[in-house]
């Protein structure tokens, strides 16, 4: 099997997904926090929306592999495993195995492991204890730089443990940003839809400052809007508190100025749409509930370099 998913938006040929069933009605009003869900969900509601999500993918001729079925011999699954990104990562040159801050959700990476294994793609790096590293804290801007997040789910030491078996070999640069309390991931508040075009929440991302990291160079620390300043050309749309936490910002890119967004961010659609980027929107009513976002819902397999 080809795999290898790097920049953020190049054409997505193949992605992981895991579509989600009866695990649902373990939310209740007794359990949804405990389960980092944010709220009571209709199960059967949920299902259907991320239906309409992967007929989506089905219909722009994006291959989906689902974790459930690959795995079907394994029972367990929670309804978090609905959001796959966090629970691992494919470069071209392996997969990156995660280790998950909730306890409720530390076996989705020896599930990922097992369906790599079955998927035929090699381990590229293991996170140990002490490091929690999770999938959403991950950010490509292009081929060659890997931006990581770490603050309430990833924490410094996975990042550091990540960015050593990244770097030289899969990244040029990789840039280490802190993030405060309250953002639980990067991939919540950035996002590159082009090489030159991103939806951010200045906040989330522009807080502390980061640390750049080359091979055989002396490591930088600035601020990240330096950073893209010395190394891009940016359109910079950002996005309200408001629109962070209905995951204005947790859109997936299909290819070029095209992604996956929810449809009440009406504000950012118009606006995206004045930078010709082509929107497909869908419902989530119920899945956003569950604390993701279409990024969050979709583990790219194979994008084209």
């Amino acid at each position: 099997m080809k795999y290898g998913a790097l920049c953020e938006y190049h054409p997505l040929k193949k992605v992981l997904m895991f579509h989600p069933g009866p695990e649902v009605k373990q939310i209740t009003i007794e359990s949804f926090k405990e389960l980092s869900f944010r709220d009571v969900v209709y199960w059967r509601r949920f299902q259907q929306e991320h239906e309409i999500f992967c007929n989506i993918l089905d219909d722009e001729k994006i291959e989906v592999i689902y974790l459930n079925q690959i795995l079907s011999n394994y029972q367990l699954f929670n309804p978090n495993s609905v959001f796959v990104r966090d629970a691992g990562l494919i470069t071209p040159q392996g997969y990156v195995e995660m280790r998950m801050a909730n306890r409720v959700r530390s076996f989705e990476p020896i599930l990922m492991k097992k369906a790599f294994e079955y998927l035929k793609i090699p381990k590229l790096h293991s996170t140990t204890i002490p490091g929690l590293l999770e999938g959403g804290d991950f950010v490509f801007p292009d081929n060659s730089t890997v931006l990581i997040g770490y603050g309430p789910r990833t924490n410094e030491e996975g990042a550091i443990q990540v960015m050593k078996s990244l770097l030289g070999l899969v990244a040029k640069t990789v840039v280490l940003i802190p993030l405060p309390s309250w953002r639980v991931h990067l991939d919540g508040g950035l996002m590159f839809l082009d090489k030159d075009l991103i939806l951010y929440h200045p906040p989330s991302v522009t807080t502390f400052p980061t640390r750049v990291f080359r091979e055989n160079e002396p490591i930088e620390v600035l601020p990240l809007m330096d950073f893209f300043r010395s190394n891009y050309e940016l359109e910079k749309i950002p996005i309200t508190d408001n629109e962070l936490y209905l995951f204005g910002a947790n859109v997936v890119c299909l290819d070029k100025r095209k992604c996956v967004i929810y449809e009440w961010n009406e504000r950012i659609i118009k606006q995206l749409n004045e930078y010709n980027v082509d929107i497909i929107p869908i419902q989530g009513s119920e899945l956003h509930r569950g604390g993701g976002g279409p990024h969050c819902m979709t583990l790219p397999i194979l994008r084209q370099t």
